[in-house]
C-alpha cells in the first residue's frame, strides 16, 4: 500500500476520532454525554469547565498533528516517508495508550469506536513504516 494513501486515510480516521471533542464545544447534549461518561451523574461546574478546556486543547493539538501529517505528503523519498510513518506510529501509540489502559482497568475512557479507530490508525502507520511503497 502506498504510504501517502495510508497518511490520507489516517488523516480522515483521526479527524473522525476528534469529532466528538469539537462537537462537545458546540452541542450541549454531546458535552453532557461525554461528561457523564467521564465524571458520573453529578459533575461539578468546575469539572465541566475543566473538561471543556481539555476538549479544546486536545482537539487543537490533534488538528496541529493532522497538519503535520498532511505536510508530510510533500516528501517523495521512500525512506523519509517510512521514517515519518514510524514516528507517526509512535505518536499514535502514545495517544492510544491511555485509552487502552483505562479500558482494561475498567475506568471511564473514550467510546469503543474511537479506541478501535485509534488502533486501526496505529496499525496503518506501522504497516507504512515497514511495507509502504511510493
Amino acid at each position: 500500500m502506498k504510504i501517502k494513501t495510508i497518511f490520507k486515510i489516517n488523516i480522515i480516521l483521526i479527524f473522525i476520532q476528534i469529532l466528538p471533542l469539537f462537537l462537545s464545544l458546540f452541542i450541549p447534549d454531546v458535552l453532557n454525554a461525554l461528561v457523564l461518561d467521564a465524571f458520573g451523574e453529578a459533575p461539578s461546574p468546575d469539572a465541566i469547565k475543566m473538561f471543556e478546556t481539555f476538549c479544546l486543547v486536545l482537539g487543537l493539538t490533534i488538528i496541529g498533528i493532522l497538519f503535520i501529517i498532511y505536510g508530510s505528503l510533500s516528501f517523495n523519498d521512500l525512506d523519509v516517508l517510512k521514517r515519518l510513518s514510524f514516528l507517526f506510529f509512535v505518536l499514535a501509540g502514545f495517544f492510544a495508550l491511555p485509552d487502552l489502559i483505562a479500558f482494561f482497568k475498567g475506568d471511564p475512557t473514550a467510546p469503543l469506536p474511537v479506541i478501535i479507530l485509534g488502533l486501526i490508525t496505529l496499525g496503518l502507520f506501522f504497516y507504512g513504516s515497514k511495507k509502504g511503497t511510493l
